[in-house]
């Protein structure tokens, strides 16, 4: 279901909400008052109409991300950190393979699909590697990162290919914490100019990745994890780990 469907049902929803609201309220009052606070309800259902097509809204409906509302933010070049939640381009070639499977609606990016909301996992200097287990991001193993060998309906997929990568200026890995997740898993790097904004949840029902934990319970070192087996992924997303780099 495409945006623009998206935000017409949420526009409707705000009016039954509003109309129901001053039936109740004006039930038994006089005619002349209902129908001030109605033309009242008529202006605001008109406001929150206009608003919601002007605003950059994006809904989420799929499993990959918390299901809700959210607010698309511009971002400043460079401003992409690892941790955030962002609304972006698949690459071409995904986007392609995503519209003919069905995966992505049509939207308004350059491939005439629908952005994406992930989180960046990693941006330059980040160090990636791909197994047949799952992703590990400077020796953290990313949960729910192991590539599916079919989708649900049974069709082949390809992972990225295994190996270890350092990701150059202007790369990101983009990521879900859902094993059904399209992203930087099968179609590798994205490029930040992908991006086009930080997705701020405005309602989610379910609570965001984004919050994090308490600052005190976050760790702040590679070796504080386990490169061994799965960690935490608020806690590692949310780290303030510095990439590493050589010393030869």
């Amino acid at each position: 279901m495409g945006q623009p469907v998206l935000t017409a049902i949420l526009a409707f929803a705000i009016a039954a909400v509003l109309t129901a609201a001053v039936a109740i309220g004006t039930f038994g009052a006089e005619t002349l008052s209902r129908a001030v606070k109605l033309v009242a309800v008529v202006a605001v259902i008109a406001f929150a109409v206009v608003a919601l097509e002007r605003a950059d809204v994006r809904i989420n409906f799929t499993g990959s991300m918390p299901i809700g509302i959210y607010l698309l933010s511009p971002l400043p070049p460079g401003a992409v950190k690892r941790g955030m939640i962002v609304a972006a381009c698949a690459p071409s070639k995904a986007a392609e393979m995503g519209h003919q499977r069905g995966y992505l609606a049509a939207g308004s990016c350059a491939d005439r699909t629908e952005l994406l909301l992930k989180f960046v996992a990693a941006t330059a200097g980040d160090e990636v590697d791909v197994t047949p287990a799952g992703v590990s991001v400077n020796s953290c193993r990313l949960d729910l990162s192991r590539s599916a060998a079919r989708d649900r309906s049974g069709r082949k997929l390809t992972r990225w290919p295994g190996g270890h990568y350092r990701l150059s200026t202007g790369q990101v890995w983009l990521y879900a914490a859902n094993d059904q997740s399209w992203d930087s898993r099968y179609w590798g790097p994205a490029s930040d100019g992908d991006i086009v904004g930080e997705a701020l949840p405005l309602l989610v029902f379910s609570v965001p990745l984004r919050s994090g934990p308490p600052a005190f319970l976050r760790r702040r070192r590679p070796s504080a994890y386990d490169p061994s087996g799965s960690v935490d992924v608020k806690a590692f997303l949310f780290a303030e780990v510095e990439p590493r780099t050589d010393t030869t």
